[in-house]
């Protein structure tokens, strides 16, 4: 479970808009830098968390990996969970032990251990004095970023999307504007950068070790407008967007998000001005 999205009417039935529409606090995407970090390395955090109608501040947690499971940390002593940072006040990062993988066999080391992190959102008018004395309950928790430490050989990499691809002409790069015409249906592309597709090995459960090739996948996400279809797997990453023929404001933004099999993630928002 690299990556698990834990949002608020994830799971219910209280609301029917689709998944790639932005109308509450979202948790789209949550990204280690180093993906795969050996023992001694610096980790740098970032998260793409979104809300249309307030700034956040997202809290980060974490907990030693004896008191961590895949639901996060499952500990009730308060001095086991640290924190790690608070975007964007105090960008979130982690000291990987140089020993913690001492206590592994050497044949267990390429598979390592694993941290799991706590991402919970804030108001961004919080007080930031205030918040370690927060309790839990004052927190909307987002979501669960797996982290795994080891000392493999062809350990993951983070994929990037350099620029999308407007209708197979048109080339957009980070930071660009894209004008649109109301109710006309556009397709687009992410064009990711030439290392992304990976070659590793893979451990299976019989303890056979197997070549593998990521394959990286996409999710789309809109604050207004429309996708037939949200999702789409590499080499063939195009999907329609068609634009909002009344839109709700006169600029919009579209996201992009990147991730591979082995939780590796990256993302491109593009900024939609509405011609008309």
């Amino acid at each position: 479970m690299p990556f698990a999205l834990l949002m608020l009417s994830g799971c219910l039935t209280q609301s029917l808009s689709p998944a790639w529409f932005i109308d509450r606090t979202r948790l789209l995407a949550v990204r280690a830098e180093p993906a795969e970090p050996r023992p001694g390395d610096l980790v740098t955090f970032t998260s793409l968390a979104v809300d249309p109608a307030q700034d956040l501040l997202i809290v980060w947690t974490g907990c030693v990996l004896e008191s961590s499971s895949s639901f996060g940390c499952d500990t009730t002593d308060p001095d086991a969970i640290s924190l790690l940072g608070v975007e964007p006040l105090l960008p979130p990062s982690l000291q990987v032990p140089a020993d913690l993988l001492d206590d592994l066999p050497e044949e267990d080391r390429d598979e390592g251990k694993n941290y799991f992190l706590t991402l919970s959102a804030l108001p961004g008018d919080t007080d930031l004095s205030a918040i370690e004395e927060l309790d839990q309950d004052d927190l909307l928790e987002l979501g669960i970023k797996r982290l795994p430490v080891s000392e493999s050989t062809t350990a993951n990499h983070n994929p990037e999307i350099r620029q999308l691809l407007i209708d197979g002409v048109i080339e957009v790069l980070p930071g660009g504007v894209l004008t649109v015409q109301r109710g006309q249906t556009y397709s687009i592309e992410p064009i990711l950068s030439e290392d992304a597709i990976e070659a590793y090995e893979y451990l299976t459960s019989d303890g056979v070790t197997e070549p593998r090739v990521e394959e990286p996948y996409f999710t789309f996400y809109a604050t207004d407008g429309s996708y037939v279809v949200d999702y789409s797997l590499y080499p063939y990453g195009a999907v329609d967007w068609t634009a909002p023929v009344d839109p709700l404001a006169d600029t919009l933004t579209i996201w992009s998000v990147v991730r591979d099999r082995r939780g590796g993630m990256g993302w491109f928002t593009l900024t939609v001005e509405v011609a008309g």
